[in-house]
């Protein structure tokens, strides 16, 4: 697997990972509490994660937003984690997939109590067509498998964190080799 992302790392200043923290945190808790996502106002919402409307609005048209840009977060980390391997291949970066899954159940949780699957879905398949890109993968179908990538581990992930019995991470890792193609190479090229 080529080195993918070294070239342009996502890099957010304090005062705005700041911000977006109490904002996703203040999204966590209201999906702890049971609150229902069409029924948080924004108003409300900004008072209890601290954060006035007007820095809101600077940086996100919706609530959506705020989990979607906590998903670009932690591709970014994922990123930064498969360019430090220093042999990529299939079994490690399996592994750091796996391990951004279990780190951000949570995370995984907010997307079908938002209905954010599609926007989300669509950020998963860009960073899978970034990687086929890079692994040069024939133009005709790179679209169609980075949606069905990105679609796959969406909805791994979901499965993942919405199970009533949590799974041993080695079975989700296990799982997740078996859903996902060890070779993505075209053997019609």
């Amino acid at each position: 697997m080529a080195r993918a992302f070294l070239n342009n790392p996502m890099k957010i200043d304090r005062r705005k990972h700041r911000t977006h923290a109490k904002l996703f945190n203040a999204i966590v808790a209201k999906h702890q509490a049971g609150v229902e996502y069409k029924q948080i106002e924004i108003k409300e919402f900004c008072e209890s994660a601290g954060v006035s409307r007007a820095t809101f609005y600077r940086h996100y048209q919706n609530l959506a937003d705020v989990i979607v840009v906590h998903f670009l977060i932690v591709i970014s980390d994922f990123e930064k984690q498969i360019d430090d391997l220093s042999q990529p291949n299939f079994e490690n970066s399996s592994q750091v997939v796996v391990s951004e899954i279990e780190n951000n159940l949570e995370l995984v949780k907010l997307v079908s109590w938002s209905g954010t699957q599609k926007k989300v879905q669509s950020v998963l398949s860009g960073t899978a067509q970034q990687i086929l890109i890079l692994r040069d993968y024939p133009i005709a179908r790179r679209q169609f498998v980075s949606e069905f990538l990105g679609g796959a581990i969406l909805h791994f992930a979901q499965e993942v964190a919405e199970t009533s019995e949590p799974i041993p991470p080695a079975e989700v890792l296990e799982l997740y080799r078996m859903l996902i193609p060890n070779d993505l190479s075209d053997s019609q090229q």
